[in-house]
């Protein structure tokens, strides 16, 4: 969906790939026109403080993935809701760079486009990791970051006035090639494991480019800004622009730059900041909502003591183990006005079968939420490596979706009308249409008691993909439906006529 944007001061645009310059003034342009990303480019270039001097003065820009009017899904820049479904683990931001592990996120879209998943995670916050470090990266080569690192004689240290121009046009391959395979891109600012302690391990806080011992001079005053109440998430240094609360705004500043060429991108305020509080998390995202137009959500693990209370466009959290504690989860944080949704990312959950994983997104759609985050650790060393049987479970989901059309959007969870709620889910739009997951009962019953007309009912294999025969049954009664005799877990599509 194209913006239009009024530009009242002289901007000069350095388009990446073109050898003149383009003053726009006073005028009306498009937002593709503009290609305000592609100026990010000059910007990689430059010292954080003079590319702060442009993005400082530059209107807010971004957009194409927004809230959907349900307030429960997001949608696509072509104004349709999307059910995010994806299946990924952490890597370094630049194709071809490793972390300690051998993933890379475009190996994973790779495997999964055409499985049609659309949804891809990325830390933008993951450690600088080389062959002297322990771990060291996989192949031994410096992990780039957003930050440059130069040699001071003292061994390698990041300097926070200079970008990583490496690392910044990564991740815009990165969103490049997402886009190109259908896939939305939310993209982690910061990162809490790097933050924590993680026994001296390159994946924590002594590795991270936020520890003071690890930068080229003092940004900012000694002392411990790890992962803790009074350590990373200094509120009084944010709101006064000062301190690290100057740079975790220049960090944002650059990311929202950066990302305004991207219309398939949102935003997470970070990955599992256990230790934040939410009067931190409520003034950073209100400030990156000052920068962008593109989504802002937030995340945490083991409770929502830290969510914001304001200005959130959406909530996940990795706390289910099960397929059930999913469908239990969502209960508590679906239907508060901005999408919700759980990603098992830590929990046992991202280890578990393709027929857990399967029963999991299928309880994600029918709960209300706005996908099923997919974090696994296939793609890791040591890992099973990609799972087809899972890909394929998530795909069939999506084709569901598709096949269905965009009511779903419209649905919203009803489990006081299905039998046995302990168990089964049921999303509907009470007198139209209803999907009912049941992972293991022979039948299941439907309350349409307050409904008139005749209902056409459908029953989907969530394994095959296949549509049994439709069958049509008055309404104004309990329905009950059978499950087909060769199906495990089954879906039931009943539409009022």
């Amino acid at each position: 969906m194209e913006r239009r944007i009024v530009i009242d001061f002289l901007h000069l645009c350095v388009i990446r790939y073109s050898l003149s310059f383009l003053i726009w003034v006073g005028i009306l342009i498009t937002r593709k026109e503009l290609l305000l990303g592609m100026a990010g480019s000059l910007i990689g270039g430059l010292s954080l403080t003079a590319s702060h001097k442009i993005i400082k003065n530059r209107a807010l820009h971004g957009g194409g993935i927004c809230v959907h009017s349900s307030g429960r899904y997001y949608q696509d820049a072509a104004g349709k809701p999307v059910f995010l479904m994806g299946y990924y683990d952490w890597a370094a931001v630049p194709d071809g760079y490793y972390i300690d592990h051998p993933s890379l996120y475009r190996e994973m879209m790779r495997l999964e486009s055409p499985y049609h998943l659309n949804y891809i995670r990325i830390s933008l916050g993951v450690n600088r990791m080389s062959d002297s470090t322990h771990p060291p990266s996989w192949n031994g080569a410096p992990t780039p970051v957003p930050f440059l690192y130069v040699n001071t004689g003292r061994g390698w240290k990041a300097d926070l006035s200079q970008w990583d121009p490496v690392f910044w046009k990564g991740l815009h391959g990165q969103c490049e090639y997402a886009k190109k395979h259908g896939f939305i891109t939310h993209l982690s600012i910061f990162d809490g494991v790097e933050l924590r302690q993680q026994g001296g391990a390159s994946f924590g806080y002594q590795n991270s480019f936020w520890n003071p011992s690890n930068q080229t001079k003092p940004f900012y005053p000694q002392g411990d800004y790890s992962d803790l109440p009074e350590g990373f998430y200094r509120f009084s240094d944010f709101q006064s622009n000062n301190g690290i609360g100057f740079y975790q705004r220049k960090l944002i500043d650059k990311v929202c730059w950066e990302m305004a060429r991207h219309d398939n991108v949102f935003f997470e305020l970070g990955n599992e900041l256990l230790s934040s509080n939410s009067a931190w998390n409520e003034a950073v995202i209100r400030y990156i909502r000052t920068k962008t137009l593109n989504p802002v959500s937030q995340e945490n693990n083991g409770g929502a003591s830290n969510r914001a209370q304001f200005e959130l466009q959406g909530w996940s959290q990795h706390d289910a183990n099960t397929s059930l504690e999913v469908k239990r989860n969502l209960e508590s944080i679906v239907g508060r006005g901005y999408p919700a949704w759980e990603d098992p990312d830590g929990p046992r959950l991202c280890d578990a079968s393709s027929d857990e994983l399967r029963a999991a997104a299928w309880r994600s759609l029918t709960g209300g939420a706005a996908g099923f985050g997919g974090f696994s650790t296939d793609f890791w060393n040591g890992g099973r490596g990609f799972q087809r049987a899972t890909a394929q479970y998530y795909g069939n989901l999506l084709k569901f979706l598709w096949e269905i059309g965009v009511s779903f959007a419209a649905m919203i969870p009803r489990q006081e009308i299905v039998g046995n709620p302990d168990m089964n889910s049921c999303l509907a739009n009470v007198g139209k249409a209803y999907v009912v997951y049941i992972p293991e009962d022979a039948q299941v019953s439907l309350d349409l008691r307050d409904v008139a007309g005749n209902c056409r009912v459908r029953v989907y294999n969530p394994i095959s993909g296949e549509w049994g025969k439709t069958s049509t049954m008055p309404a104004g009664d309990v329905l009950s439906i059978k499950k087909p005799r060769a199906l495990e877990d089954w879906v039931v599509h009943a539409v009022i006529e």
